[in-house]
């Protein structure tokens, strides 16, 4: 192909020709433009698609336009030797391609000639765009014009030769091939993510289950608050018998229970070692004391101390070397021979039941409440640090306690209260990237009974639990002749007070927590509280008129209530930022006496004075640590209990002192006589669980009643009030306690 330039005769003598060069190989004929590099043939800008090996071919025409090509040559450029192919049907085919993508006619060919026996000419004036250009000859072609310009013929070679077409053709169908499969890969990505949302959203895992719940015990009287341990193949609990604690055991199937020869009279089983070889064990007076901790071969012998322990809820960490236990307000660790005994946390509340992680890097444990009712979980790192809690404030239940978690990690199940009625909840702990899993909690019992749960390490998906069956009847006892009266035969509640008149009675509705009033001479009853507020320890005014209760609602603090007799103005009336656990009245109505402590920097309890129209309160000096205050009817005195319950304690407004009146086990709410001259209170905790009476002056307790001979079945009598002729009121719990097994499902 020859190209022309015009040229200055200056620029020619003087300088040798060096024409800009551009890089890209595209040609045009007619209406159309061929890219020889990206492959791409347009027509009028319109791109047309046009398969590889036409293309090829039309690559090879457009490098020697006018010349003839050989079929042979075709087949060389086009297959390699050794190809086994159809060569004239496929080459034919092609060129029908390419014809019919060029709009041509073989018969009448403006683009592609066939040269019979010969090959193929390619007809039309091929010009490149933008080509690279190379001088040849240094030697010009002059034409005189007449005019100050030389008309110079150089000859010019395209910048391309049929080995170039060949491997930009190689490099444009790799970098096709690169496309495909790059574009086969995101579609596989893209349906393989399609399918798993799809399945992610629509196929959660399940919910965990109950399967099946297996009653292992008889009893009737198991301590609950003994707790439950398992060596995989039996159980031990605690049954009291009398002012003593006895250790039993049991198969894990059921069967009857036998007393375990424990080393101390009264010896709790907290834990057995991971390798199980030895037992965790307390020894205690009360069950609720601080107790010494000990180390108890299981095959038997004698125990030893674990160094200076002294606390309760000791558990062994998942690889035995360590154990944390609670003291006073603080979690403690200590090494099984005794040694490295430290501090590790002090939360706000008093912690209970801390537990491990399997892998021994985190402890769990639930703490009473400093601005609600119940308990709540926390967590933190096996030294103490990043203590939070595990469920967001209002993320039901209302309190959790005794948590566990299951042997493979996968869940964490713990005992779930709301309105005094408790049942077992799990909690998914890991994360399934194939399925929506639900790591909020989920209630896994819903009743009959209330399920208290323990939760041994070693049982994996079983879980034991005790359930608490109860029949409550509201009698009265004159404690001179022993003759009794039924009251109430029937009655849903765990707290019952009689109006000063005798004619009606107050109590809570469980597990519902609704205050109730009902009369003695009818059937008629009528609800004064709703949910969600739960009420706890009514008290009637002197005059019958009022009612005072402690309430709570999810998320507050526990408050003070008052209302009338039939239900009406009831109001809240502590101040902001207060709690109290419970109130009396003063003789004339006009002031409260309240155990009562600030929600923000929780102390002990104290006992205030509280006038509830003017919001004036004044604390009793020397009072933190006392509950449950009681007003005599002549105003004078203030009955209340220390924080153990070991000590009824009297403050004298003349005197403005406290002094010690009694001491017990664990002695229940004080009741005033009618004259003020002698306070009535049980011992629970005594062998015959007597009600006594103590006079202010400051004489001996004496026995009243005793309730030994009743206490062989199994039922509890608790004491509460007495009428104004000195019989006494009492409620009788006839209660089943009995161990339940439950298989889990827990996918």
């Amino acid at each position: 192909m020859t190209q022309c330039v015009n040229i200055l005769p200056a620029d020619f003598a003087g300088r040798t020709l060096e024409p800009k060069v551009q890089p890209t190989l595209s040609v045009r004929f007619g209406l159309f433009d061929v890219d020889l590099v990206r492959g791409i043939v347009t027509r009028q800008g319109t791109r047309l698609k046009l398969q590889d090996q036409p293309f090829r071919i039309l690559t090879i025409l457009l490098q020697r336009p006018g010349e003839i090509i050989t079929r042979d040559e075709l087949r060389q450029a086009l297959w390699q030797a050794g190809t086994h192919v159809n060569f004239d049907g496929s080459l034919n085919a092609a060129l029908k391609k390419l014809r019919s993508c060029l709009q041509d006619d073989a018969e009448n060919p403006r683009f592609i000639e066939t040269v019979p026996r010969q090959g193929y000419r390619f007809l039309a004036p091929v010009h490149q765009v933008h080509a690279r250009v190379n001088v040849t000859s240094a030697k010009p072609l002059v034409t005189a014009t007449g005019t100050d310009e030389v008309e110079i013929h150089l000859s010019m070679q395209p910048e391309f030769s049929a080995e170039r077409a060949a491997e930009l053709q190689k490099e444009r169908r790799k970098e096709q091939s690169a496309r495909r499969w790059w574009d086969i890969t995101l579609l596989t990505i893209g349906i393989l993510f399609a399918s798993w949302l799809f399945f992610f959203i629509i196929y959660p895992i399940p919910h965990p289950s109950v399967q099946r719940m297996v009653r292992i015990t008889n009893a009737g009287d198991i301590d609950e608050t003994g707790g439950i341990v398992s060596d995989g193949s039996r159980i031990f609990f605690r049954e009291r018998f009398g002012e003593r604690w006895h250790l039993m055991q049991t198969s894990v199937e059921g069967g009857n229970a036998e007393v375990v020869a424990a080393p101390f009279a009264n010896t709790r089983l907290f834990a057995i070692s991971p390798d199980h070889s030895e037992f965790l064990i307390g020894e205690f007076n009360r069950p609720d004391d601080e107790m010494t901790l000990w180390l108890w071969p299981v095959q038997g012998g004698a125990p030893r101390r674990l160094g200076e322990a002294t606390g309760r809820d000791p558990a062994w960490s998942p690889d035995g070397s360590q154990v944390v236990f609670v003291h006073e307000r603080s979690l403690f660790t200590v090494r099984p021979d005794g040694t490295q005994l430290h501090e590790i946390a002090r939360p706000n509340g008093q912690p209970h039941a801390p537990a491990w992680s399997g892998d021994g890097e985190t402890i769990r444990f639930h703490s009473e409440n400093g601005g609600s009712n119940g308990s709540t979980i926390w967590e933190m790192n096996a030294d103490g640090s990043k203590l939070h809690r595990v469920l967001g404030r209002g993320t039901p239940p209302v309190s959790q306690s005794s948590g566990q978690w299951t042997a493979d990690g996968k869940y964490f199940l713990f005992s779930g209260c709301q309105n005094g009625d408790c049942n077992l909840w799990g909690m998914r702990e890991t994360w399934s990237w194939f399925r929506r899993t639900n790591q909020g909690p989920v209630q896994l019992t819903r009743g009959p009974d209330s399920l208290h749960v323990s939760i041994p390490a070693q049982t994996g998906s079983r879980v034991f639990a005790f359930s608490l069956r109860s029949h409550r009847e509201l009698k009265k006892i004159d404690p001179e002749t022993n003759g009794s009266v039924f009251l109430m035969p029937t009655l849903r509640a765990d707290e019952a007070v009689v109006s000063p008149g005798g004619q009606a009675l107050l109590y809570v509705d469980r597990p519902g927590g609704s205050l109730w009033l009902s009369r003695m001479d009818s059937k008629k009853q009528l609800r004064l509280t709703d949910a969600p507020l739960v009420a706890a320890a009514p008290r009637w005014s002197r005059d019958g008129k009022r009612i005072l209760f402690t309430g709570v609602q999810p998320g507050h603090a526990r408050q003070i209530y008052i209302l009338s007799s039939d239900g009406g103005g009831l109001r809240a009336v502590l101040p902001e930022g207060r709690e109290g656990a419970s109130a009396d009245w003063s003789p004339d109505g006009t002031q409260i006496v309240v155990s009562m402590r600030d929600v923000k920097i929780p102390p002990k309890f104290g006992i205030y004075l509280f006038k509830p129209q003017t919001g004036e309160f004044t604390l009793l000096p020397d009072s933190r640590g006392f509950a449950e205050p009681r007003w005599s009817p002549d105003g004078r005195y203030i009955a209340a209990l220390d924080e153990s319950k070991h000590h009824l304690v009297l403050y004298d407004f003349q005197t403005k002192e406290w002094r010690l009146l009694a001491e017990g086990g664990l002695i229940g709410i004080p009741y005033w006589s009618d004259n003020s001259e002698s306070i009535y209170f049980q011992d629970q905790l005594e062998k015959e669980q007597s009600v006594y009476r103590v006079n202010v002056v400051g004489s001996q307790p004496q026995r009243v009643y005793s309730f030994g001979e009743v206490l062989q079945s199994p039922a509890h009598y608790l004491f509460n009030g007495l009428d104004a002729s000195g019989w006494l009121y009492v409620t009788v719990e006839r209660g089943l306690t009995d161990i339940y097994a439950m298989e889990l499902d827990l996918p």
